[in-house]
């Protein structure tokens, strides 16, 4: 097949329903698809030339979905989760984005949740937006935000503020610096391919601490990647992409009622962060507000256990 236009990543567990990819094998035009199964999984059973399934070295979110994101060859690509939907015209509706907007970095989706299960509400026909064309654009510094929402409108989304100053108060209180119309995740939105392989490339390298390590293992390259890439290229005052007007482009099942999320802990990103851009005050700040709450984690973390019948707090240690 010819380069793709849109790469989509999904890193996968076992299980996963058949119901979905059935829905994802739905999206038109020039798209590549690529699976990330954990080590060991057996390839999904069906034949589609737009369909790469590949084996992670590990198990983990990050590196499932690093592996996928390096092996896209698309103009354009983002990552979804294996109970995410999209817009069928995902495709051609990033081509016309990026059409009206080429000095963009990102196109965000609009996204829309649903209870677990609500398979009539997964299977609708999905809306098609006006023309970009046609799309007016509600600016933060014009004052015209609270429109988006109200009509045909695109939100713009600034760079994140990285350069903003380290902030001490970050030692006592919540940092409130994340706020505002910026973005400091990756995932769910579509992003220029040529910008997210050269950040990946760095961001490999500055994994590597000495001679014995070469992969940390966690749980965060969402905010890690996406904060990565604005750090990379920053320019102060950018306005890096847009939030696409409602109705929705992503959909996004609620997880199983036995399913208990429970809150990351994302300070070995910040710690990252801090090693390739320590100029930037913004992941000083970040860093430290995760500190900060490890003796709430902690409080939680015990209530969880003792709620499960858990008695023995010797195991606290082990999380």
């Amino acid at each position: 097949m010819p380069r793709p236009i849109l790469s989509i990543v999904t890193p996968t567990r076992e299980g996963f329903s058949e119901h979905w990819i059935t829905e994802l094998l739905k999206i038109k035009g020039e798209v590549e698809f690529i699976l990330v199964h954990p080590p060991g999984m057996a390839k999904y059973p069906l034949e589609d030339p737009r369909l790469r399934q590949i084996n992670s070295p590990f198990r983990g979110e990050i590196i499932q979905r690093m592996t996928g994101l390096m092996n896209g060859v698309g103009t354009y690509i983002l990552t979804i989760n294996c109970d995410e939907y999209l817009h069928p015209d995902i495709a051609d509706i990033a081509i016309q984005y990026f059409t009206r907007f080429p000095d963009s970095w990102v196109m965000r989706l609009s996204k829309k949740g649903f209870e677990f299960g609500d398979r009539a509400s997964l299977e609708a026909s999905w809306s098609n937006i006006p023309s970009f064309e046609q799309l007016k654009i509600c600016s933060k510094s014009q004052g015209n935000t609270k429109l988006y929402g109200e009509g045909d409108y695109l939100l713009e989304m600034p760079i994140a503020p990285v350069d903003n100053k380290f902030n001490p108060a970050c030692f006592f209180k919540e940092r409130k610096d994340q706020n505002g119309a910026h973005t400091e995740n990756f995932d769910k939105k579509v992003w220029k391919n040529a910008m997210v392989q050269e950040a990946l490339q760095d961001l490999t390298k500055t994994m590597v601490f000495g001679d014995a390590i070469k992969y940390v293992p966690f749980w965060c390259l969402d905010r890690l990647l996406g904060l990565f890439i604005q750090a990379k290229f920053f320019e102060s005052g950018k306005i890096v992409g847009h939030l696409l007007p409602k109705p929705e482009q992503i959909r996004v099942e609620d997880n199983p009622p036995e399913y208990k999320k429970s809150k990351r802990f994302y300070v070995l990103a910040e710690i990252l962060l801090i090693k390739r851009f320590p100029q930037y005050g913004y992941f000083w700040n970040l860093a430290i507000d995760q500190v900060r709450g490890i003796p709430g984690r902690g409080v939680e973390f015990l209530a969880r256990k003792l709620s499960r019948g858990d008695t023995d707090t010797s195991k606290v240690s082990e999380s």
